[in-house]
């Protein structure tokens, strides 16, 4: 099986755990169903999808005071063992998002 983690650092590459103090909320979705709901780690600033099977998920990062308040991010399992690294960049100052990174590894 596979894994998902999702990770929000700020332009610095610094964990961003909350903006005024509200924490992010990852959501893991599929065809539409809402798999899993995990509040984003207040300490290391991520949040853990884990034994996937292999398919398509759309991941959807939430923030009421950011911009935008949710952003998606469709991600394809191809093999098992697989980790998936996404991370959510937002330049903290003006709250808004930069990009989304993905990283994909192999499960030791």
């Amino acid at each position: 099986m596979s894994d998902i983690f999702v990770l929000v650092r700020d332009q610095d590459n610094v964990a961003l755990t909350s903006i005024a103090g509200i924490p992010f909320v990852a959501l893991l979705q599929q065809d539409g169903e809402i798999l899993a709901r995990e509040t984003v780690d207040l300490i290391y600033a991520d949040a853990g999808f884990d034994d996937l099977p292999i398919g398509s998920y759309t991941v959807i990062l939430h923030h009421e005071r950011v911009e935008p308040q949710d952003v998606s991010c469709n991600v394809t399992i191809d093999t098992l063992d697989e980790v998936i690294l996404l991370s959510f960049v937002y330049l903290e100052p003006e709250q808004i998002l930069l990009n989304v990174q993905m990283a994909r590894e192999k499960r030791l």
